[in-house]
């Protein structure tokens, strides 16, 4: 079928398991009870992409306070006692953990989710991780000393997990990867490199994500800096279109992406965001379908997947589910367009 839609990652958690429309909300819950919530979410997050009619479902990350640093909890190496400030992606300040060791991982961290996933549907499953670039730029590193080094480590390890996350019934791995519309020297050196290392022998599709960020006041300000064109995508996207990656997630909707920057991907699958996560305006069905009709100017209908423009989780239950059922009604409206 063409057309499949599907959502960048995360979703709004239950507000009894944790603080709503905040990132790095600490849960409401601990030990047993935590572990059968954090399952309940999933549960719920999964229901609510069907209901609304999303193809390639996730499981809206229910059990991450962070898309980056609950994976880093679970490395060796790192020390989460004595955080550092540091700036995030030249945006906005952050407590972050310190690199004091190699960095390992001695354990799966997602794979059971997404195994339990696997047992509740029988559609297509998008597993997301977080980029080496992006993980490199969310901690202080006082080991390696090489932002380089330390990606190449981190690529290694997110190999592993993603391989595991594959066998647990994944079809689809994505890698998020916001730092790479502010680096893009580093993209250029060593990035893309580091990303295919992460992604190096799976079977099952391989996505990365590059957006502008979740719909936070530190993002939207951000934006306002980058002018009438937002033109970064145009020296990642060649570099993306020679690499071995499947898949690229990108923003469009509600923003200032010239999008014949699109046919710079070609031959890729482009998730084209047409769902806006920072606003809570619903968007219309037919809104939706504009933005993809658009894209499809320079991207053909079977290599298309209408998507959210970032994760959810900032907002209102409500409003995300609202936002998911405009995004299956706008692509449903183009698929039957397109058939004739």
């Amino acid at each position: 079928m063409i057309l499949q839609t599907t959502i960048a990652g995360s979703l709004p958690k239950p507000a009894w398991l944790a603080e709503p429309k905040k990132l790095w909300s600490p849960w409401r819950l601990e030990g047993a009870l935590l572990d059968e919530g954090r399952r309940d979410a999933m549960r719920l997050a999964l229901a609510d992409q069907e209901a609304a009619g999303i193809d390639i479902v996730t499981d809206g990350e229910q059990t991450r306070r962070h898309f980056v640093t609950t994976f880093i909890e679970n490395l060796e190496g790192v020390d989460f006692a004595n955080k550092r400030t540091v700036r995030i992606r030249n945006r906005y300040d952050a407590d972050v953990p310190v690199v004091v060791g190699r960095v390992a991982r001695s354990k799966p961290v997602y794979v059971e989710d997404i195994r339990f996933l696997r047992t509740l549907t029988k559609r297509a499953i998008k597993a997301t991780l977080p980029g080496p670039m992006t993980m490199v730029d969310t901690l202080y590193d006082n080991y390696y000393r090489s932002r380089e080094k330390l990606a190449r480590e981190f690529a290694a390890i997110l190999n592993q997990e993603a391989r595991e996350l594959e066998r647990a019934g994944a079809d689809v791995i994505q890698f998020d990867e916001p730092a790479f519309n502010v680096y893009m020297d580093e993209v250029k050196d060593w990035g893309i490199a580091a990303l295919e290392a992460a992604a190096a022998g799976l079977k099952s599709k391989s996505a990365v994500h590059i957006c502008y960020g979740y719909g936070i006041k530190a993002n939207v300000d951000w934006k306002k800096t980058l002018g009438s064109e937002w033109r970064q995508y145009e020296s990642t996207f060649p570099l993306l279109a020679r690499s071995k990656i499947d898949q690229v997630s990108l923003e469009c909707a509600n923003s200032h992406v010239p999008l014949e920057l699109l046919a710079l991907l070609k031959g890729k699958d482009v998730l084209v965001g047409a769902i806006d996560v920072a606003s809570d305006a619903l968007e219309t069905p037919e809104q939706v379908a504009a933005t993809i009709r658009s894209a499809m100017k320079f991207v053909p209908p079977e290599k298309l997947y209408p998507c959210t423009n970032c994760g959810m989780v900032p907002l209102a239950r409500d409003v995300a589910l609202g936002k998911l059922k405009a995004l299956a009604a706008g692509a449903a409206l183009v698929r039957k367009e397109v058939r004739g």
